[in-house]
């Protein structure tokens, strides 16, 4: 292909990108009416498994001593949200979040025994949508909780151990596609995950 096609193929591809772009922009809103939307989701790379890596030798060393967590898995977690919003690009709700870690303790790298430990989330979020149409929704996000985890370590007996601490959410860019029933997803970070994404429902 010549250069001049390249150029001219490539200069049609960036009108007709921008075009879309001003036309979800422009187009009418969907958010001058009331939406009760209820989501389940699933998200990756956790504030629950940052926590969890970079508190590895205190927490151990509260509960049974110098030994470490290895072979650590982290499964991700499983999120429930509702939103509200009625009249404007903002929405507000509440979201639940499980997560979890489990794996072996070792001492001198020898294996002694295993753990696991649960985290239970509870938070208040807000959404701003940037383009918010029928089938179709942009935006960014904040949320703010409180996350307990409780652990169980399994090691000549067994002993628990539980605290709490504050965790933040912050959506950088979501995505709803659909209506009635619709898929999302979020990249940002926070008890949600770096990723995070399922299916959302609106009544």
């Amino acid at each position: 292909m010549s250069s001049g096609k390249l150029n001219f193929a490539r200069t049609l591809t960036a009108v007709g990108l921008i075009s879309l772009m001003v036309f979800f922009a422009a187009g009418p809103s969907y958010g001058q009416q009331k939406r009760h939307e209820f989501s389940a989701g699933y998200g990756m790379v956790t504030t629950s498994q940052i926590v969890d890596i970079f508190t590895n030798i205190l927490l151990i060393s509260i509960t049974i001593g110098q030994a470490a967590k290895v072979d650590n898995k982290y499964p991700g977690a499983f999120v429930f949200s509702y939103k509200y919003s009625s009249g404007s690009r903002w929405a507000f709700g509440l979201t639940l979040a499980a997560d979890r870690a489990s794996g072996n303790l070792a001492m001198a790298g020898n294996p002694v025994g295993t753990y696991t430990e649960n985290y239970y989330t509870g938070a208040l979020e807000m959404d701003f949508r940037y383009i918010n149409r029928e089938n179709f929704c942009l935006y960014s996000g904040l949320g703010v909780g409180l996350t307990v985890r409780k652990g169980e370590y399994r090691y000549s007996e067994t002993s628990t151990s539980s605290n709490s601490y504050p965790v933040v959410q912050v959506t950088l860019l979501g995505f709803r596609v659909g209506n009635k029933i619709a898929l999302f997803g979020e990249l940002g970070g926070g008890y949600k995950g770096v990723v995070h994404g399922g299916i959302r429902f609106t009544l």
